[in-house]
């Protein structure tokens, strides 16, 4: 009997720190939508998330760490808001280009978003697991329909994640452009060895998307 309430204790623990650290992720959040990371001090940051300093050092080391963190959730929260309209796709090709171009197109039009992610890129090597999961799914099932060229499967996610963080440095430095997801869904493509170029309809219809 004391050793099943030292486990349920230890569960009531384990529950109770990952509520308060949602709790500071979720102020953290508030906050830089309002201001970048070097205008947010500690002290407004556990008034806003209502908890103790040390509180805030037990989970996080600074609140560029904070900011890492928040930008690796927003990315895994979109991402699963698009699964139902992706995996709506039968085609492997038009999910990943379906993916990478709303994604593409959420850094363009919310470029507080898009810093936030690429921090946590840079920050985080753990990044992007769930989206890296769902990449490798989608060039699995290419590979074996011999839709890609790329035989290594975790090279292939490298290609196609690297390419949006990068492209998406660049829409933070440079801003966006006529055009822009368009190109850069070709060249996922070109990059993978794509042997038909099957892009989503949806593809290029955001704000770098038009030609026109």
């Amino acid at each position: 009997m004391a050793k099943i309430d030292l486990e349920r204790r230890a569960e009531i623990g384990r529950e109770r720190r990952a509520r308060t650290r949602a709790q500071i992720l979720e102020a953290g959040a508030s906050l830089l939508a309002e201001k970048p990371p070097e205008g947010i001090t500690i002290d407004a940051l556990v008034e806003a998330a209502g908890v103790a300093k040390g509180t805030f050092y037990y989970h996080f080391e600074s609140i560029d760490e904070l900011a890492a963190a928040v930008g690796a959730c927003l990315s895994e929260s979109f991402d699963e808001l698009l699964s139902p309209d992706r995996m709506k796709l039968k085609d492997p090709v038009e999910r990943l280009s379906f993916a990478f171009t709303q994604f593409l197109d959420k850094a363009s039009a919310d470029t507080g978003w898009a810093r936030l992610v690429v921090k946590s890129a840079q920050s985080s090597p753990e990044f992007g697991r769930g989206i890296r999961a769902n990449l490798k799914a989608d060039m699995a099932e290419a590979l074996a329909q011999r839709r890609i060229a790329v035989q290594d499967l975790d090279l292939a996610v490298d290609v196609v994640m690297g390419i949006w963080l990068q492209v998406t440095r660049g829409v933070l430095e440079r801003g966006t452009r006529p055009g822009l997801t368009r190109q850069a869904v070709e060249a996922v493509l070109a990059a993978l060895g794509v042997t038909e170029t099957t892009v989503s309809a949806k593809a290029g219809s955001g704000r770098g998307g038009s030609s026109k």
